[in-house]
């Protein structure tokens, strides 16, 4: 019979198993407490967890099984535009931890585990408690390792081009027109330090006017010198209705528009960038050249946005460029892309950039593309021309849209951050990533409006209209007054409307084997 003065045990002989215990306390810090008898302190660490460690849980399982994306945005937002906070947040999660693993050992320790004793019991005790502590510290890993990715993710300089010249050449220009051909002669060349001229963007999310971004698909790469725009997209979205619109931009245009108020104006006759030695694929390498006439911390995006802005009428408020090699590995990030093959495409010698040549062969149907195909299919010309690449490449951008599934990112990041700040330059600010995010759910990814400045283009087969007004040495010079109407349509009809009005079903249907209104 028990003395007066000794505790009552509050639980049965032999339970719980110390191992139990601190199972039962690393899944729920107190758990292992309450079972061994230690209900005042286990309650208290239940309510420590449930005051700090419960609503991260539940906030993540929102994100990540529920689908809240809305409230994920809400709440990310803060982050994008303070990412120090992704710092207080890391403190958290090893607070978070150091918790867990406290309590866990406690448990242990008070269901009658030992350090110290017989060498059997010591080290199956000790291998399990161990086995229990390394399954604790992985979901925090998990979460620690996305926490500090994505820190250095939100605090990269994007912007920035290595090829940016730090230097303005000064040229007093004169002109030679023979024929239909002008030429510009630079003249003496004196060399000055360039000073470094950054501009605030206005918010165009703030205008609640439509938000257009240029995407530019660089030719840099392995085995390759400069900067060549191979690929010119604007993507023009209405974030109040998602009515989107794209359009793509030849690489051998000539003669481009630039602003009659713009400094290189009066540098290129008739005010047009680009003679047969200028193509449109070089409107980027020509800014990053003259920094003394274009603005920010990259002057060949801002050259694109002017300049291939102006060509259409829109005016541009940010560029994205990303090069092959840099392509192929975001894709390869994302785990691959969907694409639908409706016309067979053949290369028998088809180079990716630091390989050996190889055969494409792609024949219609569906295929699951990793990043080298994905870009085979985007970029080959062979059995095709220019202007049918332009298509292929919209639809392979149209398939990774509908395909980015924020919860899949977030598990990819740590692979994705560096494949994007590797190969992708751009002057989207940070904060704004919330703001195109929120832009991506409401975009109609399923009812594109796309027009291709092709000289043939689909739409007009049996008129006279085109998008090209002459040629000049084998080269076209864009009919501007006529983009610009072709434009504006496309940007201010409902996208039924529109695609109508401008003829484009046949071609949305055929290039990409999706119906432009067909629904996920």
């Amino acid at each position: 019979m028990a003395s007066p003065g000794t505790p009552t045990p509050r639980t049965p002989q032999g339970w719980p198993h110390p191992l139990v215990a601190a199972a039962l306390s690393a899944v729920i810090p107190g758990l292992g407490q309450l079972a061994a008898g230690a209900r005042r302190r286990g309650w208290w660490f239940i309510a420590i967890t449930a005051l700090f460690v419960l609503p991260a849980v539940v906030l993540l399982l929102l994100v990540f099984y529920v689908k809240g994306l809305d409230l994920a945005i809400d709440i990310s937002r803060p982050f994008f535009e303070r990412p120090g906070l992704l710092l207080v947040l890391l403190a958290a999660n090893v607070i978070a931890l150091a918790f867990r693993v406290m309590t866990a050992v406690d448990a242990y320790l008070l269901a009658g585990g030992s350090i110290s004793g017989g060498f059997v019991t010591t080290a199956v005790g000790t291998a399990g408690l161990t086995l229990i502590l390394f399954l604790t510290v992985l979901p925090h890993v998990w979460i620690g390792e996305r926490n500090v990715v994505l820190y250095d993710a939100l605090t990269y300089d994007y912007a920035s081009d290595p090829n940016q010249a730090t230097t303005t050449t000064t040229r007093p220009p004169t002109t030679t027109t023979a024929g239909t051909a002008t030429t510009v002669d630079p003249g003496p060349t004196t060399t000055t330090l360039a000073a470094t001229t950054t501009t605030t963007q206005p918010d165009p999310f703030a205008d609640g006017g439509r938000v257009n971004v240029l995407l530019l698909g660089s030719d840099a790469g392995i085995g390759r010198t400069g900067v060549r725009t191979d690929t010119m997209i604007v993507i023009s979205v209405d974030p109040e209705t998602g009515w989107t619109a794209m359009f793509s931009i030849p690489r051998n245009f000539i003669k481009l528009p630039i602003p009659p108020d713009h400094p290189a104006h009066p540098l290129w006759a008739d005010g047009a960038w680009g003679d047969p030695s200028n193509l449109a694929w070089g409107v980027y390498a020509y800014g990053l050249a003259n920094p003394q006439l274009f603005n920010g911390p990259n002057t060949g995006g801002d050259a694109a946005k002017v300049i291939l802005g102006n060509l259409l009428g829109l005016d541009v408020d940010y560029f994205a460029m990303v090069d092959l090699q840099g392509f192929a590995d975001v894709v390869d990030a994302l785990d691959g892309v969907d694409i639908t093959v409706t016309t067979r495409l053949y290369d028998p010698a088809y180079t990716h950039p630091g390989e050996e040549p190889r055969v494409i062969d792609f024949q219609p149907g569906t295929y699951h593309m990793d990043g080298r195909d994905a870009l085979a299919y985007a970029r080959s010309r062979t059995m095709s021309d220019d202007f049918n690449r332009m298509g292929r490449q919209r639809c392979v951008l149209e398939a990774l849209a509908r395909q980015s599934d924020p919860v899949e990112l977030l598990r990819q990041l740590p692979s994705l951050v560096p494949a994007i700040q590797a190969s992708v330059i751009t002057d989207i600010p940070i904060a704004q990533i919330p703001d195109f995010l929120d832009l991506l759910s409401v975009a109609d990814l399923q009812n594109i409006v796309s027009i291709r400045l092709m000289p043939n283009a689909p739409e007009f087969a049996g008129t006279a209209a085109s998008y090209v007004a002459y040629r000049i040495s084998g080269y076209n010079v864009p009919n501007v007054d006529f983009i610009h109407e072709r434009v504006d349509i496309a940007t201010t009809l409902p996208p039924d409307e529109a695609i109508v009005a401008l003829n484009l079903q046949a071609g949305l249907t055929e290039t990409c084997g999706v119906s432009s209104t067909a629904q996920d």
